[in-house]
């Protein structure tokens, strides 16, 4: 299993072009085979930063979902909205 956890952080400017190429990324992802969950989460105090939460059963399966052309889409689409952003992975220990 392999678990990535994004932040975003958004130009105002762009949060409503963000959001709409993201959620439709992640509908899109969620019919990938291998994926387990894609969650979109925007911050209550800060609505320019945004957490995306994604889990696939395997190594493979993330990396097929970059090659994917939705994501090339979406990497086309949000290139120049982003204030800053940072990329986690993790590897699960106990998940229920």
């Amino acid at each position: 299993m392999v678990v990535i956890q994004i932040t975003h952080h958004i130009l105002p400017e762009h949060v409503d072009l963000y959001l709409k190429a993201t959620l439709e990324n992640a509908k899109a992802t969620r019919e990938e085979p291998g994926n387990i969950r894609f969650d979109v989460l925007q911050d209550q105090t800060d609505p320019c930063c945004f957490q995306l939460y994604e889990v696939y059963t395997d190594r493979e399966a993330q990396q097929s979902h970059l090659k994917s052309e939705h994501f090339a889409l979406w990497k086309n689409m949000v290139q120049h909205v982003f204030a800053n952003r940072t990329i986690n992975k993790f590897d699960p220990i106990y998940v229920r």
